[in-house]
């Protein structure tokens, strides 16, 4: 197991303030969107605009000039692929780094720093150390985060403060549609609209895309068809929200589909899916032979789902969502997330949702 320590130890940050702090995590997101700009090359960090919540003390850890951090985060993760990391600072354990009182594996954070925020996910801890301008040390950004947020680089040197608080309940029904409207300059037609204070081309934190199909963008994740239904951009809002995630099997199952969990399995992320657009209620979690029952039989005109005993995938305005690279070369990343080829549906059930 890696363990952090960064090259600012000097003594363990004050004791007693990880409650305190993982009350304000728990509490209200104050409104923010998620107003997604798709980030270049191999990097999944996507900035938002500057969120709210808890000053807390930052330091940076990792890359060229701290080499003895590493590259591996403490449960196997490859930090270098998962740019989106922090740690959790206060002890060399699990259980003793708790600054924010405790946080799960892959527990996320909307991190601020200036004009600019990112959701990013905890892979790792640390010992952390004494206080930074005042405020309790309590979060460890990877240095790819770090940089992707605009902080400087110095070699594994830098401390300041950020913002930190929970990021939204999954559900991506309470994404979309939020906003007042303005001209979309990226959309074919006249009348194209995304909110008020978001990037050109995205509808409350989706992209969007001209012309009837969806569009795989760098990073992996989905821009929508501008003229597909409400429900094609929720769900497609949902799947970019677990782009990237693990698989496990039986991973998702039991929890409600409003959270976003640290694995899934085929069943579980394709509900996930579903529930953005409130096709399912959150409480779900049938396995794929299950789905071979849903919504109507046959292929629909945006949505369908192929599912048998064994699997379930889906095409959502003709881009794949599906849990491994199954239609060979050029299918993209081996995890949970969208695909750009056909596969085979030979042995599988064709469903969709009514409407749809």
């Amino acid at each position: 197991m890696a363990v952090v320590v960064t090259a600012l130890v000097g003594g363990v940050a004050v004791a007693g303030l990880g409650a305190a702090v993982l009350t304000m995590l728990l509490g209200a997101f104050a409104g923010q969107q998620d107003c997604l700009s798709s980030s270049s090359g191999a990097t999944s960090i996507v900035l938002g605009p500057p969120g709210t919540g808890q000053r807390v003390g930052a330091s940076e850890y990792g890359g060229p000039g701290d080499p003895s951090s590493g590259i591996t985060g403490a449960r196997g993760d490859n930090l270098i692929q998962h740019p989106d990391s922090y740690a959790e600072l206060g002890g060399l354990t699990w259980q003793t780094a708790t600054e924010m009182g405790g946080l799960s594996y892959m527990a996320p954070l909307r991190i601020t720093w200036t004009s600019r925020s990112a959701i990013a996910y905890k892979r790792d801890f640390g010992h952390g150390g004494g206080p930074v301008a005042g405020l309790p040390r309590v979060i460890d950004l990877w240095w790819q985060l770090a940089g992707r947020l605009g902080i400087p680089y110095e070699n594994g040197l830098w401390s300041g403060a950020v913002q930190i608080e929970r990021p939204p309940a999954a559900g991506a029904g309470n994404v979309l549609g939020q906003a007042a409207l303005v001209a979309d300059p990226l959309a074919s037609g006249a009348g194209a609209t995304a909110p008020a204070g978001c990037a050109a081309g995205s509808l409350g934190g989706v992209p969007l895309t001209p012309g009837p199909r969806a569009r795989l963008l760098p990073g992996g994740l989905a821009a929508a068809p501008q003229g597909a239904p409400l429900a094609v951009k929720q769900i497609i809002a949902a799947g970019n929200q677990i782009v990237g995630r693990p698989y496990l099997l039986g991973g998702g199952h039991g929890a409600p589909l409003s959270e976003v969990v640290p694995t899934y399995d085929c069943s579980s992320s394709v509900e996930h899916l579903l529930y953005g657009a409130r096709l399912l209620p959150v409480t779900y979690g049938a396995a794929s032979s299950e789905l071979e029952s849903f919504g109507q039989a046959g292929p629909g005109a945006w949505v369908t789902l192929y599912a048998n005993a064994d699997h379930v995938f889906m095409y959502v305005a003709g881009l794949r969502w599906d849990t491994h690279n199954a239609a060979g070369p050029g299918d993209g990343s081996s995890g949970i997330g969208w695909h750009p080829l056909v596969r085979s549906s030979a042995g599988f059930v064709a469903r969709h949702p009514v409407g749809l």
